[in-house]
């Protein structure tokens, strides 16, 4: 009963926020006007992700026990939140959101105590130990896990999406290690995503969408992944019933793997690896002639299902150096796929007109 307290007053939050910052974010000039890559229709309110943030924020005041000892979480996910509305106003340089983005991740390894100690089991039955590479290592991957979320943020509903899925699997894990508050703030966030998602992502009452996350909003979300993930993979105490990292990898799935494949392209090029572009996996899909619904809900699908193999294989005694092979062997077809990218679009629209196919638009 209190789960289904927890989903629904989170989702009437956030979309009560929205209905109440719309109006001020169009006043102000909050907005993301269609232009160059954006091909969307008139002005549409970057509130979403600042709307899930306060919702969330509030419903852990109401629903968690213990929100203290997460202070250094929710600090960084206001200085997340307000660099990144400072960008959809102003549209910062590349570097200075960086630079915030390592100023929250100091605050979460430094500060919160929550920075990656081990790998687990990824060479047989010995632990890869970080040692002093702990933090280092834990603030490049909370630098590359935000912006993936920042860079999957280009169809409607898909960052969203992704994390709900993200989200909704760290709630069972935090319930099935005993992690309760984190499970209590994770199904909060399904909640809280679910209310963004009802304005965000096409369906057959919404058309387009009447809200965006922003960079507030998919920078909040990256950090808030890699928060629970660290802290699923190395518990307090040591000796609770711990999820291998090696798990996490399959349950942020592609968000990682495209990230990788579209940084690595993009520095092939000797381009910066931050500067957005058009090379996505879902603007492959949508060039080809699917629609944005569809790609949505397929790649949406495609995340869980991933999730859904790490878990199972985990729980199913599947060792974590199998895991970790597997997951390597799916990012290596992928960028195999992404360097042909062009090549396979051209023949995939070339055998639907041959075969009189049509995508729905």
């Amino acid at each position: 009963m209190t789960q289904a307290l927890q989903l629904l007053a989170s989702t009437a939050f956030v979309a009560l926020l929205i209905h109440v910052l719309r109006p001020a974010a169009l006043r102000v000039g909050l907005v993301d006007d269609p232009g160059g890559r954006k091909k969307h229709q008139g002005s549409i309110p970057l509130i979403g992700g600042v709307a899930i943030v306060l919702a969330f924020a509030l419903s852990s005041l109401i629903f968690v026990p213990i929100v203290a000892p997460y202070r250094p979480m929710f600090v960084g996910l206001a200085l997340l939140v307000i660099i990144g509305v400072m960008d959809d106003l102003r549209e910062l340089a590349p570097r200075n959101k960086l630079a915030h983005q390592f100023i929250a991740a100091v605050l979460m390894t430094s500060w919160g105590g929550n920075y990656l100690r081990d790998l687990g089991m990824l060479w047989g039955d010995q632990v890869f130990d970080l040692l002093d590479w702990g933090i280092p290592f834990t603030l490049f991957a909370t630098l590359s896990v935000v912006n993936a979320y920042n860079m999957s943020d280009g169809v409607d509903g898909l960052a969203g999406g992704w994390a709900m899925i993200t989200f909704a699997m760290t709630a069972y894990l935090g319930h099935l290690t005993g992690q309760d508050t984190l499970a209590d703030f994770s199904l909060i966030l399904v909640g809280c995503l679910i209310g963004f998602l009802l304005y965000n992502l096409r369906h057959p009452w919404r058309q387009r969408a009447a809200v965006f996350l922003g960079d507030a909003g998919s920078m909040a979300i990256g950090f808030l992944v890699v928060w629970f993930s660290i802290e699923l993979t190395q518990p307090v105490p040591a000796d609770r019933l711990r999820v291998p990292p090696v798990v996490m990898l399959w349950v942020c799935g592609l968000a990682l793997i495209d990230m990788f494949a579209v940084t690595l392209r993009r520095m092939s090029k000797r381009r910066n690896p931050l500067h957005a572009d058009r090379t996505h996996l879902h603007h492959v899909l949508i060039r080809i002639g699917f629609s944005d619904r569809r790609v949505v809900f397929f790649l949406m699908g495609v995340n869980a299902l991933l999730g859904l193999i790490g878990i199972s294989g985990w729980m199913s005694g599947v060792s974590e150096f199998v895991l970790f092979l597997g997951f390597l062997g799916l990012t290596g077809a992928y960028l195999y796929a992404a360097s042909h990218a062009w090549r396979l679009s051209r023949f995939a629209r070339r055998y639907m007109r041959r075969n009189g196919k049509t995508v729905e638009q």
